[in-house]
């Protein structure tokens, strides 16, 4: 099938040229996809997470997406603006869409005009919780598709193990789902269990990137990498590892860490704190083992995928390897066993035959999972109604 002639609007919240997190680089990966099948490509995001993030328009890519759409809770503080006064008002007197404190009528009426504007074949929505903003606008017959990026009542359950409350989110979930033509997810495990509420509208794409095997003889600066923004998992999880596994590592390593979780990392002399970088090609090619010591958070972990695509063997939690097709042979070594966890690094950096053999088990399942050509394809297909 031909997309040259196809327009696609899609939603995400933050900038997904950000390159700051794994579910923002899943975003990218799929608009550079999406856009490589031949689709126009509108985005729309929010100026609040924008802002928040401190995140630059300059970063938007005009050779993938053709138009932008950046919405803002109110209208510019303008007396003599109609839009100005309606806003005031039903933020007194009128009724809320829902307990999202961005989704505002002055939201929802810009978005709804600039769709308006256009006749779209598909839209993409980031995040079911955004369902809202399209359950009541005329989208002309286009096709509409949510990305799941994670289970949403999960992630609930791990702030708030209120059962009633959990049967409440996972009810909304599976409804606001239930109005899609079709449910992306990335992960094995949250595909089958959206798939036996939902049916065939299902689909399961996992996160991509390209290969990148060629560097593997560079000379190695790092023993150990992590990644990770500064979301709570990430936070708990490299206090979790560099209080509880490092002491018991006997070996004298390096470890870089990269990102904002850097934020939280106590300075050692043996690791090394890179706040941001655009591109991780040569940290990835200048480290041995990539480490994963997730204790909680759903779905498959982008930074895992990441670091498989350069035939890095990780050393994880069994967290690390959630939504895998195979839990072993996988190019991952998995335990929550603090002591375990450090003799695992010892053994591999110590021993060259068992780094190499995780190394290759790593290329192979990457190859066999996550190729780029594999989930254009899949894309391809989850287009074609």
């Amino acid at each position: 099938m031909n997309f040259s002639n196809k327009k696609l609007l899609f939603f995400f919240p933050e900038n997904p040229f950000a390159k700051r997190a794994g579910n923002i680089l899943r975003c990218f990966t799929n608009l550079t996809q999406l856009k490589s099948l031949g689709l126009n490509i509108d985005l729309v995001g929010i100026e609040d997470y924008y802002k928040s993030f401190g995140d630059s328009y300059d970063s938007i890519d005009k050779n993938i997406i053709d138009d932008i759409l950046i919405l803002k809770s109110r209208p510019p503080k303008n007396k003599l603006s109609s839009a100005y006064w309606k806003h005031k008002f039903l933020r007194k007197y009128g009724k809320k869409y829902d307990d999202n404190p961005f989704h505002t009528q002055y939201f929802q009426d810009t978005f709804d005009a600039f769709v308006q504007k256009k006749k779209y074949d598909y839209v993409i929505i980031n995040y079911e919780g955004w369902t809202n903003l399209i359950r009541n606008t005329d989208l002309k017959g286009a096709k509409t598709i949510v990305d799941t990026h994670d289970w949403m009542t999960l992630n609930e359950f791990y702030s708030n193990k209120n059962l009633q409350l959990v049967g409440k989110k996972f009810g909304e979930e599976i409804v606001n789902l239930s109005f899609y033509d079709r449910v992306v997810t990335i992960s094995n495990d949250e595909y089958s269990v959206f798939k036996n509420f939902l049916g065939d509208k299902v689909v399961n794409i996992p996160p991509s990137f390209p290969e990148n095997f060629e560097n593997e003889n560079l000379e190695k600066k790092y023993d150990l990498i992590f990644v990770g923004s500064d979301n709570p998992f990430n936070i708990e999880a490299i206090h979790w590892f560099i209080d509880k596994v490092l002491p018991q590592i006997s070996t004298k390593i390096s470890i870089c860490i990269i990102g904002r979780v850097c934020k939280h990392v106590p300075d050692r002399e043996n690791i090394e704190k890179v706040f941001f970088a655009d591109d991780l090609k040569d940290y990835y090619s200048r480290s041995k083992i990539a480490i994963c010591p997730m204790l909680r958070g759903t779905g498959i972990k982008i930074k895992v995928v990441e670091a498989l695509s350069f035939g890095l063997p990780v050393v994880g939690t069994k967290k690390a390897i959630d939504g895998f097709s195979h839990k072993t042979g996988n190019g991952c070594l998995a335990t929550d066993d603090e002591k375990t966890f450090a003799d695992i690094i010892e053994n591999l950096l110590n021993n060259p035959a068992d780094y190499e053999k995780q190394r290759q088990e790593a290329i192979h399942f990457f190859k066999n999972n996550f190729s780029e050509k594999k989930s254009i394809e899949l894309w391809r297909n989850t287009l074609i109604f």
